[in-house]
């Protein structure tokens, strides 16, 4: 098989992203594609390619545009149909909508991903989660240098600020000694300069925009919680030993236990790749929510994309259907199965059972994700929501910050998950204002720790028994505007989830039965995973 050019083109046979394989010119891809649209139209088979008399076209409709592999004649149409179709799942999984916008913001990571599927024109043996692995790969030499870049900018702000707070004392010290000494007013000033001098020496990145402590949001080793109210020392910067993740929050997210130890010191796996123990049959719900919230508690944008992994480790299991349950909120149009997956029955009865009856499911205890699904909240809409935060800022005459910040698990949330016990841990907050001068209000659960993007709010977890909560802090800032955007990060993860609990995709497990026997219910573990991605008040 060799495939000559893989393009997105619209209806009208207008390309809007096109990948040659093979040594072929722009204006030679650009007529092929123009003719497209116009052997379709005089074409009767219902088949998805077609030929003219130097190349075929193998093509899948892609709401308003189509994808188009260009193969030549004598190629196996069955390799190429194949291939199409990790074409197509490979740029659904890239992309939220289907739109040209977003596309073209999108088309260097499109192009990436035909190079890792196609080769010269010939199909490399991946599939779409390997092909997700090599997108996701860093460059550590690369930022290794901008570690190395970022320190001389940091020791120059230090420097800055450092001779700043110098002059300003010495400026102190003349005004002190000309005039009333023994005035209260120059003994008062004077002891709050003092309360007030930091131990801490923070770094961070240059803004030239914002604030220092806007900085791009990079995971970063630290040390566990301070204590209630104290302030930092100063970190020890082991350039070597700093992870090098991108497109990442900026807080660590702790590891789930694996039954696999790590097989590197590189980026937190994803959560289709964190190995649990499977008893037998294994159902993983993993979710990915990002969402815009204000700073007054409502809703601007919110979207959420899942997956439905399977894993089997029999033999006499692998022949075995899951039974969906999909709220009615749910948009079905944006459930995907898998190409294996028979799609009618789906539809028709919400069943996952496989395509062709004379196969099973894997059963070589490697995930395999059966279902995608994504959804798009509306301004105002709490479906994908599980935590809102309100902020209530007042700012003195001294430029003091007297914050409150106030989280509270929404009632759908809640609603959807009516397990007793159930929590989302590892609650955090960022402000991006890095100051050792913040003052934190005795709080027996929270603690915070200062790190280069700004301060970090440990809150810990929060459970549907006390779904809210709040924490006020005093820190120096020119205005409110400086303390936003806010960051939140959590994780929800739930092993023997009940199979009456719905995720926030709408979607909830019935039963796992057998192909040969309906009513024979088989054993099956069914756990849940949902992470913030981009959670941000503004």
């Amino acid at each position: 098989m060799v495939v000559l050019s893989a393009s997105i083109c619209t209806r009208g046979g207008k390309p809007l992203l096109s990948r040659q394989f093979r040594d072929i010119s722009r204006d030679r891809i650009t007529s092929l594609l123009s003719n497209f649209p116009s052997l379709i139209s005089n074409s009767s088979n219902q088949h998805t390619s077609i030929e003219d008399e130097n190349v075929r076209y193998v093509y899948q409709p892609l709401e308003e545009f189509y994808i188009v592999l260009i193969t030549n004649k004598t190629s196996n149409i069955l390799q190429d149909i194949d291939t199409l179709h990790l074409f197509a799942s490979t740029i659904s999984t890239l992309l939220r909508q289907i739109d040209e916008k977003e596309i073209f913001e999108n088309s260097f990571d499109i192009i990436d991903a035909f190079d890792e599927i196609i080769n010269m024109g010939y199909k490399e043996n991946l599939t779409l989660s390997q092909v997700q692995t090599f997108l996701e790969m860093d460059s550590h030499e690369e930022k290794i240098q901008e570690i190395i870049e970022r320190n001389k900018e940091l020791e120059a702000t230090e420097e800055r600020k450092r001779r700043a707070k110098e002059i300003q004392r010495r400026e102190m010290a003349n005004k002190t000694s000309g005039g009333n000494v023994g005035g209260p007013g120059n003994f008062q000033f004077k002891a709050q300069q003092q309360s007030f001098q930091p131990t801490y020496q923070p770094t961070t990145i240059v803004d030239s925009n914002h604030q220092e402590s806007k900085s791009s949001f990079n995971n970063r080793p630290r040390g566990g919680g301070l204590q209630l109210g104290k302030k930092t020392t100063k970190p020890t910067t082991n350039t070597a030993a700093e992870p090098l993740l991108s497109n990442q929050p900026v807080f660590n997210r702790p590891t789930p236990p694996s039954s696999q130890p790590p097989k590197s010191a590189s980026p937190s796996p994803s959560i289709q790749q964190q190995k649990v123990p499977n008893n037998g049959i294994l159902i993983t719900i993993n979710e990915t929510i990002n969402a815009k919230l204000t700073r007054d508690g409502s809703v601007s944008s919110s979207d959420l994309k899942g997956t439905l992994q399977l894993r089997i480790n029999e033999q006499s299991l692998s022949n075995c259907k899951i039974l969906l349950k999909i709220d009615e909120k749910s948009d079905k149009k944006n459930l995907k199965p898998h190409p294996n997956v028979d799609r009618s029955i789906f539809t028709k009865d919400h069943v996952l059972t496989v395509k062709d009856k004379s196969k099973t499911f894997p059963f070589n205890d490697q995930g395999l994700n059966i279902l995608m699904w994504k959804s798009n909240g509306k301004n105002e809409d709490l479906t994908l929501i599980p935590i809102v935060v309100t902020a209530w800022v007042n700012i003195d005459e001294n430029s003091i910050a007297q914050v409150t910040l106030e989280y509270e698990l929404t009632s759908e949330f809640i609603e959807s998950h009516p397990n007793e016990d159930f929590k989302i841990e590892n609650v955090k907050i960022l402000i991006p204002v890095l100051n050792d001068e913040i003052q934190l209000q005795e709080n027996e659960v929270i603690s915070y720790d200062v790190i280069e993007q700004g301060t970090v709010f440990n809150i810990g977890s929060i459970t549907t028994q006390e779904p809210s909560g709040s924490f006020e802090f005093s820190i120096p800032v020119e205005s409110e505007d400086q303390l936003f955007p806010l960051e939140l990060q959590f994780d929800i993860n739930q092993q023997n989830v009940l199979e009456n609990d719905i995720s926030l995709g709408g979607i909830s497990i019935i039963d796992v039965v057998s192909n040969d026997n309906d009513e024979k219910s088989l054993p099956f573990n069914l756990h849940s995973n949902i992470i913030s991605e981009n959670y941000i008040v503004n």
